[in-house]
């Protein structure tokens, strides 16, 4: 009895031996420290802070009676998690758990101690908690100490521990009880989890950590009879409560879970159709009160989702007529800047390389730009390197509204977010270029008497070798953008991008076009499924990526809100990227009577290359100038994010 009382997490320095004579010192040690405690955590703790006086309890005894309330009832919870609660640690499972020892590990003489403390011991908390571990480390009669343990939860209700624990000794009852077949005890412990759910739905705060653990167990239904309807009998109460629930707790995360009860384990469609309006409602209510339109747009969005998937189709209506109606200046949206490091004189010298003496030997520099959106390469290893900086990223997912200022796609995997940041730098790099390529057709325009659009074709179509009518397309492209109709030069361009692509693919004889199936029409595919198939022919991954960036989603889209009348102004960067954008592929697709057209190798080999071989001329040097600084405008973004 002389040894030094150590710290909880020394549990294991000596060891301890059970005597009878020695049962009324730990008892007393236990009854000492339960008035004012309202937790078994708070009687561990404070059997630790007794021991530590002068007195007569050893460290080993200590250690061993405070280790009993350190076990925990714990509910189950997460995707596949059952109803009931479980005791534990139960066995070692090398998670890093330290203290106290998992319960099937505990040697002989600890529980001789717990059985001879459970002998004296009138607290029905105290008598629950040592009669499920001597149950749970499987002791001589398990049985009995199982049926011990559910009596004394349930009587436990009427003490002084907090509700919740009270909750977890119920759902703990209801556990042991299923798992042992007591019928006789089903009725009390159902009771006792009616009483408290009824208690805490009275009260104005009351609390859904207690209401719903409790509902998941009764609305598993009663255990049932031999030779009765397999069918469980789910108490009458437990079905008022649980509608009562949905009422009372309109949080979305509780809402759907109460709903996925009622689906669950209720027969009557009914029922369950009363449980998803509920719920529908729920979310809609959250939008009614929501006054910004960030907040009111997601649980309309919410709402919408949640009434599609169970065939609500009136409430789906409601909530979309509501979303489409929410007042654009309610939108919070503000603009993160930052200012751009390229050089006056680094955009001055890569102009110069337009100031050429003809015209057409502007064109084909222009025609021999790089892809607006950089390296597909290097946008991934900078989107990489911001998520892994950024907290907000690793936190929150992100969502981006369309044209009609309507929310069009949300990212929260982890591959969603990558997509969508390389998408981000994409654009950045688009909007830089967007603005060096419409500065280079101005200068050519300034310097240059511009051509008729017949001339302009019937040199495309020369010098290039290409589809007549894809040339013809992009010389009026050029004529309208000089123009300054720019929204007549993408409207007229940007269909023509998608020909050229699925001119290149039936020259390559690609399999694309999808036959008549049932009552969907035969048809050529659209741009977004192309792309992959002329990737594998090996269409340079920069270029696919820019066309994806400018037409697509989750890019500026421009393909979607043409065809659908959102393209209603258009700025002359946007005209010039559809440009470049028509001109990559339909200056590759070459004319179907040339030679060139019979070969696939050679179109092969011009679409890893779209701009000819890869050299470092004088631009090419001044471009990679300019994607150093680009480059640290992203950099700078990624930290701003």
């Amino acid at each position: 009895m002389g040894e030094t009382l150590g710290e909880e997490n020394t549990s294991e320095n000596l060891k301890f031996t059970f005597t009878a004579e020695r049962l009324n010192v730990i008892s007393d040690l236990v009854t000492r420290n339960l008035e004012g405690n309202t937790s078994y955590h708070d009687i561990g703790s404070s059997i630790f802070k007794d021991a530590k006086k002068p007195g007569v309890i050893t460290e080993a005894e200590a250690r061993e009676t405070a280790s009993i309330f350190y076990y925990r009832i714990e509910l189950e919870r997460g995707s596949g998690s059952k109803p009931g609660a479980i005791l534990g640690p139960l066995e070692d499972k090398e998670e890093g758990h330290f203290w106290p020892r998992p319960i099937r590990a505990a040697d002989l003489e600890v529980l001789k101690l717990w059985d001879a403390l459970l002998s004296v011991r009138t607290e029905p908390e105290i008598k629950g908690l040592l009669a499920d571990l001597l149950f749970s480390a499987r002791y001589q009669k398990h049985h009995l100490y199982a049926r011990a343990a559910v009596e004394a939860y349930t009587a436990a209700q009427s003490g002084n521990f907090y509700e919740g624990t009270r909750v977890k000794m119920l759902a703990r009852s209801w556990a042991i009880l299923r798992s042992m077949g007591f019928r006789d005890l089903e009725a009390p412990v159902e009771t006792a989890m009616c009483d408290l759910i009824e208690k805490s739905l009275a009260t104005e705060s009351s609390a859904p950590g207690s209401v719903i653990p409790l509902l998941r167990c009764l609305m598993e239904g009663r255990l049932g009879k031999k030779g009765k309807s397999p069918q469980p009998e789910i108490p009458p109460k437990a079905i008022e409560y649980l509608f009562f629930a949905l009422d009372r707790f309109k949080a979305d995360y509780l809402s759907l879970q109460l709903v996925e009860i009622a689906r669950e384990h209720l027969k009557d469609s009914a029922l369950i159709e009363r449980a998803l309006r509920k719920t529908a409602a729920n979310l809609m209510q959250a939008a009614e009160e929501a006054t910004d339109g960030h907040l009111k747009t997601h649980w309309l969005q919410q709402a919408a989702k949640f009434a599609r998937k169970f065939h609500l189709d009136d409430v789906h209506a409601k909530c979309v007529v509501e979303l489409q109606s929410i007042d654009p200046k309610t939108f919070s949206w503000f603009t993160i800047k930052a200012a751009s490091e390229q050089r006056a004189s680094d955009i001055e010298s890569l102009l110069r390389t337009f100031d050429q003496p003809y015209l057409f030997e502007a064109l084909i520099y222009f025609f021999e730009t790089p892809p607006p959106t950089g390296s597909r390469e290097e946008n991934e290893k900078s989107a990489r390197h911001s998520l892994e900086n950024s907290l907000a990223a690793k936190i929150m997912g992100s969502a981006t509204y369309g044209a009609h200022g309507l929310p069009q796609k949300s990212y929260s995997t982890e591959e969603e977010k990558l997509q969508y940041q390389i998408n981000s730098n994409e654009i950045i790099c688009m909007g830089i270029w967007g603005n060096f390529l419409s500065a280079a057709l101005d200068r050519i325009a300034v310097r240059h008497q511009i051509p008729s659009s017949e001339s302009l074709h019937a040199w495309l179509v020369e010098y290039y070798g290409s589809d007549p009518g894809l040339c013809l397309s992009l010389a009026e492209s050029l004529a309208l953008y000089w123009k300054q109709d720019y929204i007549s030069c993408v409207q007229l361009a940007m269909p023509r991008v998608e020909a050229a692509v699925r001119s290149l693919l039936l020259l390559l004889n690609e399999p694309i076009y999808r036959v008549e199936e049932n009552k969907s029409i035969g048809q050529f595919p659209g741009l977004g499924a192309m792309i992959p198939h002329i990737e594998r022919h090996g269409f340079d991954r920069d270029w696919s990526s820019f066309l994806r960036a400018l037409l697509l989603t989750p890019g500026r889209n421009l393909r979607n809100l043409g065809a659908h009348g959102f393209l209603q102004d258009v700025d002359k960067q946007t005209a010039a990227l559809v440009i470049r954008a028509l001109s990559v592929v339909a200056l590759l697709a070459p004319d179907e009577t040339s030679r060139m057209a019979s070969n696939n190798q050679a179109i092969t080999e011009s679409l890893a290359h779209p701009i000819g071989k890869p050299r470092q001329s004088f631009v090419d040097r001044l471009l990679v100038k300019a994607y150093a600084r680009l480059g640290a405008v992203l950099a700078t973004r990624g930290r701003i994010s």
